[in-house]
This record gives structure tokens, C-alpha cells and sequence, in this order.
């Protein structure tokens, strides 16, 4: 009787798989692919990517209220004011000192234009002599023409 069984069982097999390999295959529908390429390239050209820019934003600019009408006090001299001397190579940072991310190290003896004093007592805001970019520079670093007036600068704060 097994034997009966297991014939039974392999020919019902065998009938399976042959008709299954027999039947009709579906045939794949046609990709027009000179159409999709067009397609995605069009999509491609409409879309932007924010791009990553390694230049932090610049510092937040804090106006400081004046509540008296002071006179500018005249220079000294009669020639304008040499810009600030770098006396150091030293670091410029996007907040006062080493907490900061780094933009870059400036030599000694680099000229830079100073945009801003640092909401923090002994911290300049410079233009960045390499990048162009606001930076933060210590006063210990920078020899700073006494003919300058220093208080027509905006005190600052660190980006975030």
C-alpha cells in the first residue's frame, strides 16, 4: 500500500511541475528608458540641496542704546587710524576662545579690519584676513592705532 502511495505522490508531483513549467510566462511590459532618463534628469535640475558650507553664520550684532548726544571726539592726528597689527600667530574663533569652533590661526604682522567689540571684556570681532568671514580674536593679540576710535563699533555676541 505505501508503495501504491509514494507512486502516486511522485506522479502528481511531476504532473504539477510540468504544467507549471508549460504555462504561458507574462511578458515584461516595455520601459521606454530614453523617457525615464529625461524624466529624472528634469527632476534632478528642479531640485536644490542645501549644500554644507564650512563658514558658521556671523555673529549676532547686539546694538548698544545711547541715551546721550556725545560728540565723536576728533583724532589726534590728522592721518586715519593704521588698522589693527596682529602682534601673534593666534587663533580666530566664531566665539571668544577655545569653546569656539576654530576658522583659522593668523599670522603676526597681518593687518585686519576689526567689525565689532565681543560682548565679553578683551575679545574683538575681525574680519577674517583669509576667509573674509567674522571672527573673534583676543586684545592681547592685536596692537590696536590709539588715534582709533574703538566705541563706533558694535558689541557683539557669538553666533549659535
Amino acid at each position: 500500500m505505501n508503495s501504491i502511495f509514494l507512486r502516486v505522490t511522485i506522479i502528481g508531483f511531476a504532473f504539477i511541475l510540468t504544467s507549471t513549467a508549460c504555462a504561458p510566462k507574462a511578458t515584461p511590459t516595455p520601459v521606454d528608458i530614453m523617457s525615464t532618463a529625461a524624466q529624472l534628469a528634469m527632476v534632478m535640475q528642479t531640485q536644490t540641496a542645501g549644500a554644507y558650507s564650512p563658514t558658521p553664520p556671523p555673529p549676532t550684532i547686539t546694538p548698544t542704546p545711547s541715551f546721550t548726544n556725545t560728540p565723536v571726539a576728533s583724532p589726534t592726528s590728522s592721518e586715519p587710524p593704521k588698522r589693527p597689527l596682529v602682534t601673534e600667530f593666534t587663533g580666530c574663533w566664531t566665539g571668544p576662545g577655545p569653546t569656539y569652533t576654530l576658522i583659522s590661526n593668523i599670522d603676526a604682522k597681518k593687518r585686519v579690519d576689526i567689525i565689532g567689540t565681543g560682548n565679553v571684556s578683551g575679545w574683538y570681532i575681525i574680519r577674517n584676513p583669509y576667509f573674509h568671514n567674522p571672527c573673534w580674536i583676543e586684545a592681547i593679540y592685536l596692537k590696536i592705532d590709539p588715534n582709533m576710535d574703538l566705541s563706533v563699533f558694535p558689541v557683539m555676541t557669538p553666533g549659535p
